[in-house]
């Protein structure tokens, strides 16, 4: 007979050195992934884009708060009800030149994504960087007319620089902090603006968006930007991509984005991380190649539809913030689970039971209001029944499909 000893594991101390800049912790014991960088236009080449339609900046510049805010909706509406309405088909037809076949499924889940989104709250909705300022003014008791566009061309691209490895509320707190700031200890009852961020020293300004990640980098390049705005953009935003890129830390995602709400400019798409995890999931760009979110902005931009080229970003941001999570995903939930190809098919098939309905109505995740969503599904698709004992799914919504 053999007798087996139990051995005890011997612990040891381990010492964990100081805390460093950006809140980074470092240990001889572990190994750990090279820093983030902040998106920069150096990384990978970017082609600059040719303007199909110029937009008339000065026409833009003159408008006064309540003009230039109406334009804005008009433009680049971020309702999420406004997506409850089914796409025209003639956009569809609307394509680049010698662009390829839509990717299969993708008319279908895009258009059942468009109407999950109509009906569910995201955080990308509020606070988001295009709601950001407007949001965060609300809470300071300046209301959106009273916001100079000016200001709000600023603040956009602030909330763009800080909003890099940061969730949207993290980066509210901080927007939060630079417009009380600007307001109770500068004095200046318009809140942040460029007078705002010159007289903010870099050491408080590291202060006040600690809420975001690397904030002291982000904090460098935010006093180098102000300074660069007055000097070379004549006191606001550029109004190209060219120009967006000269400024530091602000890459193609950022700096397109900051166009199309700023100026109105559809000169690509704004590809973040949500964006280009989707798209690769789903094939609507080859998850070989497109192994960056600049590779999969241009594989998009080679056949999406322009008119589709703003909405995807907070369409496709909101969805990947609360139903399709990298960790956590909410098949369940999912209008689309029958057609998409990265389906849980285990959590999609747990359906949703009648007797949580009211814990789930009130927070189905963490993040996000799912009320309108859910009192759909009950409504449309009878989908918080209680699954009987085959556990058989309610049939899916047909969706009609906008290329027929």
């Amino acid at each position: 007979m053999v007798t087996l000893r139990s051995s005890k594991r011997k612990h040891i101390d381990v010492c964990i050195e100081e805390e460093v800049s950006d809140g980074e912790i470092t240990s001889k014991y572990f190994k750990k992934d090279a820093p983030f960088e902040v998106e920069t236009a150096e990384e990978e080449s970017y082609v600059l884009p040719v303007e199909s339609e110029p937009a008339n900046i000065e026409w833009i510049k003159s408008l006064n708060s309540e003009q230039y805010f109406t334009w804005v909706s008009e433009v680049t509406d971020d309702n999420p009800e406004r997506w409850n309405k089914p796409l025209d088909p003639k956009i569809f037809k609307n394509r680049p030149v010698g662009a390829p076949p839509f990717p299969k499924s993708f008319v279908e889940i895009y258009s059942r994504v468009r109407l999950m989104r109509s009906k569910i709250i995201t955080p990308v909705d509020s606070v988001g960087c295009a709601a950001l300022p407007i949001t965060v003014s609300a809470k300071c008791d300046i209301q959106q007319n009273e916001i100079k566009p000016k200001n709000y061309r600023l603040q956009l691209l602030v909330s763009l620089m800080m909003s890099a490895q940061t969730r949207d509320e993290s980066n509210a707190k901080a927007m939060l902090n630079l417009i009380k700031y600007s307001i109770e200890e500068l004095g200046i009852p318009e809140g942040l603006n460029l007078e705002a961020l010159l007289r903010i020293e870099e050491d408080v300004l590291v202060n006040l968006i600690k809420p975001v990640g690397f904030f002291n980098r982000k904090a460098h390049y935010i006093k180098q930007t102000v300074q660069l705005l007055i000097d070379e953009f004549e006191s606001d935003i550029p109004t190209d991509i060219a120009g967006m890129l000269s400024l530091p830390g602000v890459g193609p995602k950022m700096g397109l984005l900051a166009l199309q709400k700023a100026w109105g400019k559809m000169d690509g798409i704004g590809v973040d991380v949500h964006v280009h995890r989707l798209c690769n999931m789903w094939h609507w760009v080859d998850p070989k190649k497109c192994k960056t979110a600049e590779h999969t902005r241009k594989e998009l931009e080679s056949w999406l539809p322009k008119e589709l080229w703003y909405e995807i970003n907070p369409l496709l941001v909101g969805f990947g913030q609360v139903i399709c999570m990298a960790r956590g995903k909410r098949c369940d939930l999912c209008l689309a689970n029958d057609v998409c190809n990265a389906v849980d098919k285990k959590i999609a098939n747990k359906g949703i039971m009648r007797s949580a309905s009211k814990r789930r109505i009130q927070s189905p995740t963490k993040r996000g209001d799912f009320t309108l969503w859910l009192r759909h599904l009950e409504d449309e698709n009878d989908a918080l029944k209680v699954v009987d004992s085959k556990k058989e799914r309610p049939a899916p919504v047909n969706i009609k499909n906008e290329e027929s």
